[in-house]
């Protein structure tokens, strides 16, 4: 039996990343401090995943392909939030050409390869929280879309549900 190689740090990037998510809430929201949370979140994500990255021992291509993916999407995010660059699609090109190898290599298997460590209570659990946090999500922004009343509240309720389920997702999915 193969066994892999624990990956460090999968908490502490989980966090920059519900960091970055509450960024993009604030923004949406025109609530004050967006800019700071999306910066603080887009280089804790960007310096965490080069930890990770140098940390592990062998390196495949796929690996390459994924920290190009981390680091160019925080890049390309920052540069447009703060306006810094004007760089017409080369970002978005790279990006989504990085996505589809990314996606032709591993892809799904990512997510049917992960196991719940319970299959009763938690698994049903797991999924419709999962599914409920994202449909809020959806919903909210369509809500907020539209102005109906609301919107604001949904889509807040679906980041926070979100937010909580990229926690719990790490305690409830088993280690390698």
């Amino acid at each position: 039996m193969q066994t892999t190689p624990k990956k460090i740090l999968t908490l502490p990037i989980r966090l920059a990343v519900i960091i970055l998510l509450y960024g993009l809430l604030f923004k949406i929201m025109h609530w004050p401090y967006a800019q700071q949370l999306v910066l603080i979140g887009s280089i804790a994500i960007t310096i965490l995943y080069l930890i990770r990255f140098i940390y592990k021992k062998e390196k495949a291509t796929l690996d390459y392909v994924k920290l190009g993916l981390v680091v160019l999407w925080t890049f390309s995010y920052s540069v447009k939030t703060f306006h810094v660059l004007q760089i017409p699609y080369i970002l978005e090109l790279l990006l989504l050409i990085l996505f589809v190898w990314w996606f032709i290599e591993e892809g799904l298997t990512y997510f049917t390869r992960r196991k719940l460590k319970d299959n009763g209570f938690i698994k049903f659990f797991y999924y419709g929280f999962s599914i409920m946090a994202v449909a809020l999500i959806i919903i909210g922004a369509l809500f907020k879309i539209q102005h109906w009343p609301f919107g604001a509240l949904i889509l807040t309720i679906g980041f926070l549900l979100l937010s909580i389920m990229l926690i719990v997702d790490y305690f409830v999915i088993k280690k390698s």
